[in-house]
């Protein structure tokens, strides 16, 4: 999903829980929509740290959703899985924080409108949503001859050649 249909999508359910939560729905509405900064994370480590453009992060997750069909693709967003997900509920519990536990309900919703959106697009399978399911995968691929890496390094390029590194400073 869109960061713009999360920031829609997050604020409406938020303004919806002024009534319950008060000022904590902004903390709601803010975990729905900051869990992507592991995008961004993401990008930036898969580019070797030689990009830092968020224009090139967004189309590079343009062109994730272009090549959905191809084999080999495998992303791991790392504040998406069930693991970090479940250790800020953990966290919530032994800190008896419910500032806590309306980041994990916005992460939560934010995960169900992923799943919701990658499901219909035919992606849902390109992302791990567990540190485990991904070097389990990542293992299958290369004993089945394909290359997580080469898929990577192709979406790269493809980014690159749409926005000339000259151009890489914009932001």
């Amino acid at each position: 999903m869109k960061l713009k249909q999360h920031i829609i999508y997050g604020g409406i359910v938020s303004l919806c829980l002024v009534p319950k939560l008060g000022l904590l729905s902004s903390v709601f509405w803010a975990s729905s929509v900051l869990i992507d900064v592991d995008h961004y994370i993401d990008f930036v480590y898969r580019n070797r740290f030689t990009s830092f453009s968020i224009r090139k992060m967004f189309a590079c997750y343009d062109i994730i959703l272009d090549w959905k069909d191809k084999p080999g693709f495998l992303t791991l967003n790392v504040f998406h899985t069930i693991e970090v997900i479940i250790g800020v509920y953990f966290m919530s519990v032994w800190l008896n924080s419910n500032a806590i536990k309306t980041v994990f309900w916005g992460m939560v919703f934010h995960m169900a409108l992923d799943i919701y959106s990658m499901s219909r697009k035919g992606v849902l399978i390109t992302r791990a949503i567990s540190f485990l399911e991904y070097v389990v995968r990542r293992k299958l691929m290369i004993w089945n001859g394909l290359s997580p890496n080469e898929a990577t390094e192709e979406i790269i390029i493809a980014v690159n050649n749409r926005f000339p590194i000259s151009k890489d400073t914009s932001v």
